[in-house]
């Protein structure tokens, strides 16, 4: 506990030396009875827009900041990206130790991880068919550490292990086992707490919490924001945000804070597979985001087992952009197709069902099925689909919500106990999707074909009409 406490105390007087603003109504709090680790707490009642701290850039861990910056040529850099650039920086902070200026921020950041970088084989298959199992991307990060990173480290060793007379024989050895560990720490932490910083001068478009969208994602350097990190998520009870100024990072008070409450972070919609994947937990406030993926290669597989299997009809929509590895089923309440189904996959399906003719038509005119539209057999299929990707786990939903308690608390199991208990609501939550998937489409089948017999009118512009239920617009 001393440890615990003395760390968190030198890491907030390091921050304040380092030209942070710390608000007296908050404090760092020990939520590790909670299973939370540290977390940020008020100690006063805060108004809304109240600044609760402000974080200067220049304490900021970032490539910018770092002494190596100026060692190593900007090129470099360049060549790394921004991801393998962070990592770079980090190792080297982290082996200088306490000469360091992030020396004091390093020894309150975790050590150890739940995130599935970590797991063994036998735990990782307790996710069955989940899609997060292949986006998990260790083999990739190995490749990437030895063939990019290894060799900038050995190209600058002088300058990496400054002052030390074994720095090539160091270089060396960081392809050991237990550093390639060392760079997946450090990759995990960058996932699990780093924010897209924009510059003072801003170059690319970012939201108000600082991550930019998608296709500029990484462009943008990555940084470590000291304290900010340290807030806790929750989709539900999020009460805080952090705002960009010239000089500054300002966590501000979304909402007003009473005493006693914890303040609270968004990590976004994510689902609870990916708040797995990045940061080592699960928690059902994060149900609502669940998403369960149906692979290009199973669609492919049962379109041919239909004998609606058409390479001519793919290429259309290839060049459509509606051909993709996979295709989501995301959660909604209540539960709705419309609101639920990749209008992709939709699309798909019905593109393959068509007649010839109407799918010449249909090409002429550079146009597809609307997704909105549905046919009795495009449901068919497309319950037969979610069926076989139900079929995909190694249980039944029945068989895990007969055997499923409330979830353990991290502290009061062992650790591969924990882990297979996240990963049983990571696969509950996947199976209830397509479980309510597959209902609602034998339903829409049933209702669709008393009413049209897949009888198609024509509509004004000459298209197709596909009978069947107008799509709800998304939230």
């Amino acid at each position: 506990m001393a440890d615990f406490d003395g760390a968190s105390q030198a890491f907030l007087a390091w921050l304040q030396r380092s030209g942070a603003e710390i608000s007296p109504k908050i404090k760092l709090a020990d939520l590790r009875h909670a299973q939370a680790g540290r977390g940020v707490v008020a100690t006063q009642d805060i108004a809304e827009h109240e600044v609760l701290f402000r974080i200067p850039r220049s304490a900021i861990l970032s490539v910018e900041n770092s002494i190596l910056s100026t060692e190593i040529p900007a090129s470099t850099f360049e060549m790394l990206g921004p991801w393998l650039s962070l990592i770079l920086v980090m190792l080297y902070e982290y082996l200088n130790g306490d000469a360091s200026n992030w020396s004091p921020y390093f020894s309150v950041l975790p050590t150890e991880f739940n995130t599935l970088m970590f797991w063994s084989e036998d735990e990782l298959a307790e996710l069955q068919a989940s899609a997060v199992v292949g986006k998990i991307g260790k083999e990739g990060a190995d490749e990437m550490f030895t063939e990019q990173l290894l060799p900038v480290i050995k190209e600058f060793a002088q300058l990496f292990f400054a002052g030390d007379p074994r720095a090539q024989q160091r270089a060396e050895e960081m392809r050991d086992e237990r550093n390639l560990e060392l760079m997946h720490k450090m990759g995990s932490l960058i996932m699990a707490y780093a924010f897209d910083v924009e510059p003072a001068s801003p170059r690319k478009d970012v939201d108000d919490e600082g991550f930019a969208e998608e296709e500029e994602d990484e462009a943008l350097p990555k940084g470590m924001v000291p304290l900010a990190d340290m807030l806790n998520a929750d989709a539900d009870r999020n009460n805080a945000r952090l705002f960009y100024e010239d000089h500054f990072l300002d966590m501000k008070a979304l909402k007003p804070i009473r005493a006693g409450e914890e303040i609270f972070n968004d990590y976004g919609p994510l689902p609870r597979s990916d708040l797995l994947r990045r940061y080592g937990y699960v928690t059902d406030n994060y149900a609502q985001y669940d998403v369960v993926e149906i692979p290009m290669d199973l669609v492919e597989g049962l379109t041919r087992k239909a004998g609606v299997h058409a390479p001519e009809r793919l290429e259309y929509l290839e060049e459509q952009e509606i051909v993709d590895s996979g295709y989501d089923i995301t959660a909604s309440s209540p539960f709705t197709i419309q609101e639920s189904l990749s209008p992709e996959l939709v699309i798909l399906i019905e593109t393959l069902l068509l007649p010839q003719e109407e799918f010449e038509r249909l090409r002429s005119k550079g146009k597809l099925p609307k997704p909105e539209k549905m046919t009795s057999d495009g449901a068919d299929l497309l319950h037969e689909i979610v069926k076989a990707r139900l079929a995909q786990y190694a249980t039944t939903l029945e068989d895990d919500l007969k055997n499923v308690n409330d979830m353990a608390s991290a502290g009061s199991v062992a650790p591969k106990e924990h882990r297979s208990s996240m990963a049983k609501a990571v696969r509950v939550g996947e199976k209830q999707i397509l479980r309510q998937a597959e209902e609602a489409l034998a339903e829409m089948k049933a209702r669709i074909g008393k009413t049209s017999k897949r009888q198609r009118a024509v509509d004004d512009e000459g298209d197709v009409e596909m009978g069947g239920v107008e799509k709800k617009h998304r939230a």
